[in-house]
């Protein structure tokens, strides 16, 4: 396809006005003949569902679709003349139909007698007439009349608003696909070309204008199989350039501490997983894994052993944790274990004064610190390493892409990455399922664990909620409770409110109730968290700053207000920080009754199970795939037309075709002008090198 034409602005386009065309430009974000050629349709209208007139008789309070011409327009008194209604004719070659609307704004833009449309809506039978109240009415245009499945756009109500509705997009469609015809080439192959792909020229005609069911099928298969088959070169181009250090030898650094200090026996799924950790570090490509595992698996030991490798290969390692708390905690649990080889680490956050802060800056420069563990404060250009060969990140989904790609720029080479988390957040799933991360899982729990019970209760029945808090402070047990917001919100509970409430509820624990937020500064956290390790403080008042990082074995309760405003993956996180002892623990939802239906469903799925993976791919489902290679956490899937979880078995049959094509052509990538590939990697795959 000439690439000339594809840039041309679509205000030169037929059928669109300047003034139209800043629309697309502003609402739509379509600025070229391109970006309209992949603006898909999101769904279709089929005429072979429309009814004749004749027949609407039998659907009665039944919702149905007409085509047919307006044959007259009046605007009518009702309610005792303090408002006007609006009634028009529709007839058919087999009847007439009266439509009925009693708000009539922009109805009359719409429609004016003698114009075909198409009516959607639901049949009334009213003093012996059929009527159709407020019915969705779309012009019928005679160019497109030759179609038998009609073409649905996502339009924004602001533009329908302003006279873009569904058929003037189909006509403007129309319009480009008969400038571009003759300039649409071919990009697989002849031995790529069967039976079960459609010539490009022919898919981009048929997914927008479908001539029959079985073509669509077609025209949406052939333009998936090519999205996903040049997303895999991509992903396999972008593999073969990340260079990084092979680290080739098990050293005494790590012997020492294995076979002395080790402070438990690793599981049979640790040494496997650390075995798969081991393989790839000795590769000279990047290391890029995920370490997946239920909060208390013993992900951290994993993490620790694979610094020391990184150690005795003669660099340096980082570990970048979300939140101050839990690099402290990593800091001091590091620390404390490896003082007994005599290992130097650092910690590296904020609240770090300036003098120690440049201190370190030098000695991680020099090499003379080997591990600095810290939160955002390690992706400042003050911070250079000599030789980072190793970055790991925890809880990953606390972080956004543009962070944690910050650290990888650290070396002239790519450092190994190993990401550790209980819950993928969608955009690390999704990057799971199109194979760019390797994951390992430790699926095994700690001897002794118990499985959380998750509760949900209504806001009427709160007092059995709280029964179990009283029933577990009783036998010696620690609480958290957990508000969405500090003082924010007057529709729903707040943590300021919550803790007068359960100090008032809890009159004899009033010197035992804690309370830490976001706004609190380092050392009032550092106080209270303090308070709560020791357990001279019985019930934490928290917002969701204890997602991550906080390991009290004796808590065995987390309650949480206003459950449904948490997301799945957030809710999961909050879970992980009971049932870390050995006794029983519970998750407690509190939700009012007026919650939304996604809301519910989200509830019902952390009742339902307990696994960080099924809790993940759920939340893929409800917030969407994001960008995989740009800067999106989540959102709807980026692709034109590819769904991530329907077309899981398209994904296995074509990465594998990819796959060898690459191996035979490496530099493909780099020689075509393929018009899907160019569109990607200019608008979605922004790569970050």
């Amino acid at each position: 396809m000439s690439c000339n034409i594809l840039k041309k602005s679509i205000k030169y386009l037929k059928g669109l006005s300047l003034k139209k065309a800043y629309l697309f430009n502003t609402e739509l974000n379509l600025y070229t003949y391109e970006d309209l050629l992949f603006f898909y349709p999101k769904g279709y209208m089929r005429l072979s569902k429309i009814k004749n007139i004749s027949e609407l008789s039998n659907h009665e309070n039944g919702f149905v679709q007409i085509l047919g011409k307006i044959t007259k327009i009046e605007e009518i008194n009702y309610k005792n003349k303090k408002g006007k209604m609006l009634i028009a004719d529709l007839e058919d070659e087999t009847g007439s139909i009266e439509l009925v609307w009693f708000q009539k704004k922009n109805i009359l833009k719409n429609i004016t007698k003698n114009i075909t449309v198409i009516v959607f809506g639901k049949v009334k039978n009213f003093q012996n007439k059929i009527q159709i109240i407020h019915p969705n009415i779309k012009k019928f245009y005679s160019s497109v009349k030759n179609y038998s499945i009609f073409p649905v756009y996502p339009i924004p109500k602001n533009l329908k608003e302003k006279g873009v509705n569904n058929f003037f997009m189909i006509n403007l469609l129309q319009n480009l696909i008969e400038e571009l015809k003759n300039d649409i080439n071919e990009f697989f192959f002849q031995d790529l070309m069967n039976k079960k792909l459609m010539s490009r020229k022919k898919a981009l005609i048929q997914i927008h204008f479908p001539e029959s069911s079985d073509s669509l099928l077609k025209a949406k298969y052939s333009l998936k199989f090519e999205e996903l088959f040049l997303l895999k070169l991509f992903f396999l181009s972008k593999k073969g350039l990340a260079h990084s250090y092979p680290f080739t030898k098990l050293g005494k650094n790590f012997h020492n501490f294995y076979k002395n200090f080790l402070p438990f026996t690793l599981t049979e799924e640790q040494k496997k997983v650390f075995k798969e950790i081991w393989n790839d570090l000795k590769k000279p490509t990047q290391m890029n894994r995920l370490l997946q595992g239920e909060v208390g698996c013993g992900k951290t030991i994993i993490a620790m052993l694979s610094m020391l490798v990184a150690l005795d290969n003669g660099f340096q390692s980082c570990l970048m944790a979300p939140t101050e708390v839990l690099a402290i905690q990593h800091y001091y649990s590091i620390k404390k274990m490896f003082s007994k080889i005599g290992i130097k680490i650092a910690l590296l956050t904020s609240s770090i004064s300036d003098s120690i802060r440049k201190s370190l800056y030098h000695e991680i420069l020099t090499g003379k610190i080997s591990i600095v563990i810290g939160t955002h404060s390690l992706i400042q250009d003050k911070v250079q390493f000599q030789n980072l060969g190793l970055a790991i990140i925890d809880e990953e989904q606390r972080f956004g892409v543009e962070q944690r790609e910050k650290i990888w720029k650290k070396n002239e080479k790519t450092p190994h990455i190993l990401i550790m988390t209980a819950t993928p957040i969608p955009r690390t799933l999704a990057k799971i399922i199109y194979h760019d991360l390797n994951i390992s899982i430790i699926k095994q729990l700690p001897l002794g664990r118990i499985p959380i019970k998750t509760i949900h209760f209504w806001n009427k029945n709160r007092d059995q909620a709280f029964k179990i808090v009283k029933d577990q402070i009783s036998i010696g047990r620690q609480i958290y409770i957990i508000y969405p917001t500090i003082n924010t919100s007057l529709k729903y509970k707040n943590l300021m409110i919550g803790y007068h409430e359960i100090r008032e509820k809890f009159q004899n624990l009033k010197n035992q109730i804690g309370i830490l937020h976001g706004e609190m500064n380092f050392q009032e956290k550092n106080i209270q968290m303090n308070r709560f390790l020791r357990g001279e403080t019985k019930i934490l008042i928290a917002t969701t700053v204890i997602e991550v990082g906080v390991d009290v074995p004796n808590a065995s309760v987390i309650l949480i207000e206003n459950a449904d405003l948490f997301g799945l993956s957030q809710l999961h996180q909050l879970r992980g920080r009971v049932g870390r002892g050995v006794h029983q623990s519970y998750c407690i939802l509190i939700t009012d009754h007026k919650i939304s239906v996604e809301g519910f469903f989200r509830i019902k799925k952390m009742c339902e199970t307990n696994k960080g993976l099924e809790i993940a791919k759920e939340d893929l489902k409800l917030r969407g795939g994001g960008d995989l290679i740009g800067t999106k956490q989540s959102g709807k899937n980026y692709f034109r037309i590819v769904n991530l979880i329907e077309d899981y078995k398209l994904i296995k049959e074509v990465f594998p075709i990819a796959k060898i094509f690459f191996q035979k052509n490496p530099n493909f990538l780099n020689n075509t002008k393929n018009i899907f590939y160019e569109y990607y990697k200019k608008n979605k795959w922004k790569v970050c090198k």
